[in-house]
């Protein structure tokens, strides 16, 4: 049997990630008591997983910013937060909408005022780089892979025997900055994200070599230039301006095999580690679509959401209109707050 319930609210926040998150925050500060709805058990979306990545001192990658703000949110009495649920239709009716919920058995019939779409993103499929042989080879991880060991086990191994590596390589650009696969967009975060992860090995490893094979280094806030400069004066840590082109297993050594092409020459060089951690790009999460289609929105030229005009009601909030960090994403999603309370009391 299907229960049926009926709800008016002023604002709906579909997705509990931190864009989510501090929208529904900021809206509690201003009077306005959202619904915040999430289509997994938990709240706080891909960041949540991440681990500190503190060495010496502070890093700033802001993990322990994402669990500040769920303890809130859960805190909060003014937020209607419900867990697994999943928009099953939206429609405009006159100037407000009308959108069904599904959560389990329940459904929830809800008009409101305006949506927030803050979908997130999808880490990159990484076996979709098969010359890397993510899914085939149990020590070619991913950097979100990586993260959640740290957060999780509280250390670092091999997958394959369970032993500490002794030597990692990083790739950066797995699925952003590649013709072949037609993403050419840089997503932004993954050089300061992948140069703290190494930070944070090296603090609990401090004998671990690490390769670091990049195209460009994107620079990260403010403070992210002498951060850098830390990373290129620590002589455990190899920046090599190429990128590998594949990775085999060698059953002899029991060590991954890594080809680097010289970008001057042409010429191949090959290269043992124990570990290699690829740091892929970020797309669209895929369950954004039907979102996009029933809200008549756009896409970016590299597939992220548009942002509507502010008087259509729909406000695109965090990294789906756009790769962000975690820092970039709550300062836009304060904005993003801020335009919705505006728009509700009718503020040019």
């Amino acid at each position: 049997m299907t229960l049926t319930n009926m709800l008016e609210k002023e604002v709906l926040i579909i997705g509990s990630g931190i864009a989510g998150i501090t929208i529904a925050l900021e809206l509690t500060q201003w009077g306005i008591p959202p619904l915040l709805i999430e289509r997994n058990s938990s709240i706080g979306g891909l960041a949540s997983i991440f681990c500190c990545k503190a060495s010496e001192s502070c890093n700033k990658c802001f993990a322990c910013v994402v669990d500040k703000r769920v303890s809130e949110v859960y805190q909060n009495k003014k937020i209607q937060l419900l867990t697994q649920t999943e928009v099953s239709r939206i429609r405009r009716n006159e100037k407000k909408f009308e959108a069904t919920l599904k959560k389990g058995r329940e459904l929830y019939h809800l008009r409101t005022n305006a949506i927030v779409v803050a979908a997130g993103i999808d880490p990159y499929d990484a076996t979709q780089k098969g010359e890397y042989g993510y899914g085939r080879y149990p020590d070619v991880i991913t950097a979100k892979d990586l993260d959640e060991m740290l957060r999780y086990k509280g250390k670092l191994i091999r997958p394959s025997n369970g032993e500490l590596p002794g030597r990692i390589a990083f790739f950066q650009c797995v699925g952003s900055r590649d013709e072949s696969i037609g993403n050419l967009y840089c997503s932004q975060v993954c050089c300061a994200y992948a140069l703290r992860l190494i930070k944070a090995i090296h603090y609990q490893y401090p004998l671990i070599e690490v390769s670091f094979f990049y195209m460009d280094i994107q620079p990260a806030g403010s403070s992210f230039e002498s951060f850098l400069n830390s990373c290129r004066e620590d002589r455990r840590i190899r920046f090599i301006r190429s990128l590998p082109s594949k990775i085999y297993f060698s059953p002899a050594s029991n060590l991954l095999k890594v080809r680097v092409p010289d970008p001057q020459t042409g010429d191949v060089a090959e290269e043992a580690f124990d570990l290699v951690v690829l740091s892929v790009g970020m797309v669209l999460n895929k369950g954004a679509k039907s979102l996009v289609q029933w809200l008549a929105l756009n896409y970016t030229e590299d597939g992220f959401i548009e942002s509507p005009p502010l008087q259509k009601g729909v406000f695109v909030a965090g990294a789906c209109s756009g790769p962000k960090d975690i820092d970039r994403t709550i300062l836009h999603s304060k904005h993003i707050a801020l335009e919705v309370y505006q728009f509700l009391k009718g503020i040019n």
